[in-house]
């Protein structure tokens, strides 16, 4: 940083950018229940990671930022292509047809708890305390309420598991770039951008083996492309803004708001029913959240200031 630019409080000008963020993501299951009118799980999932890797490449193009990396680099961004989009999208389209919007995204609030868990296999210095470890097990006592284990048959357990193998996709994934990409210097929406294309290379034989859809439709057509554009390709520059003004940590706390958005879709829009346990076991699967969020606040803190300085160097030129 140089010396003639000096921090200034942030206020709330990362705001505007965090509540369309969340609204995004919140409205991603939406769309993918609308996707799934006309289109099968792989068409849904590659659709998504084509248009939103279409979109971050433009905006490198506009900026005139070309990636620099090692071989090496390119490999961890092909793992984490995997991990974090090519995988978790494929699962989560695929479960969508077994279970509700509204499950798959309370369902979805569960990330950070594998990523607790990952960190602690992965960088064991970052291991969480006992509140962390208490948070973990009633984050996962959350799940069985939420899933109403008591009632085996009375929804799909296929979709149920296949939406929480995507969430460990997302954890390990977040973890294995922590580990791997936390001391490089890389410029914001490069990772995400590559491992989108890397994503999208990976999808091509899914999707090409997948039936071509036999009634497209203009519904199911526009909800893949503003999942691709909006869910994608536009949640990812307001996520990376968002950590150039005011952090990580910040930007993580929508995981307790995004599923407030795919509910009320759920239930308004799209008419599914909500069992009385599914909003309990999601309260307890957020309050274990936060406290494993909490067990690492100061080590967040710490990177919270380190993100903003370059950030502010890398978006101011």
């Amino acid at each position: 940083m140089s010396p003639a630019r000096t921090l200034h409080p942030p206020g709330r000008s990362w705001l505007p950018a965090f509540v369309v963020m969340t609204l995004l993501w919140g409205f991603s299951f939406y769309f993918i229940a609308l996707s799934l009118r006309s289109f099968a799980p792989a068409q849904v999932a590659f659709g998504r990671v084509l248009i939103g890797a279409l979109l971050l490449l433009a905006v490198l193009a506009v900026r005139r930022v070309r990636p620099q990396l090692s071989r090496r680099q390119w490999l961890d961004i092909a793992v984490v292509g995997v991990a974090l989009c090519a995988a978790p999208f494929l699962l989560n389209s695929t479960a969508q047809l077994y279970v509700t919007s509204l499950l798959a995204g309370l369902l979805n609030a569960t990330m950070p708890l594998f990523t607790a868990v990952f960190i602690a296999i992965l960088i064991p210095r970052e291991r969480s305390d006992l509140r962390g470890v208490v948070g973990l097990l009633i984050g996962f006592v959350g799940i069985a309420v939420l899933l109403g284990v008591w009632r085996v048959g009375s929804s799909s357990m296929l979709g149920a598991g296949l939406i929480l193998v995507a969430t460990a996709c997302y954890g390990f994934g977040t973890s294995y770039t922590r580990l791997r990409f936390s001391h490089t210097h890389v410029a914001p929406l490069v990772l995400p951008a590559l491992q989108l294309v890397c994503a999208t290379a990976v999808l091509i034989p899914f999707a090409a083996v997948s039936p071509r859809p036999t009634a497209l439709a203009w519904g199911p057509a526009l909800a893949l492309l503003g999942l691709g554009v909006g869910c994608t390709g536009l949640a990812y520059v307001l996520f990376w803004r968002v950590i150039g003004v005011v952090g990580a940590t910040v930007a993580a706390s929508s995981t307790y708001l995004i599923p407030l958005v795919s509910t009320t879709l759920g239930v308004l829009a799209l008419h599914e029913s909500l069992d009385w346990y599914e909003p309990v076991g999601g309260a307890i699967v957020l309050l274990g959240v936060a406290l494993t969020q909490r067990a690492a606040a100061r080590q967040a803190r710490f990177e919270a200031s380190v993100d903003v300085e370059r950030a502010l160097a890398i978006w101011g030129g």
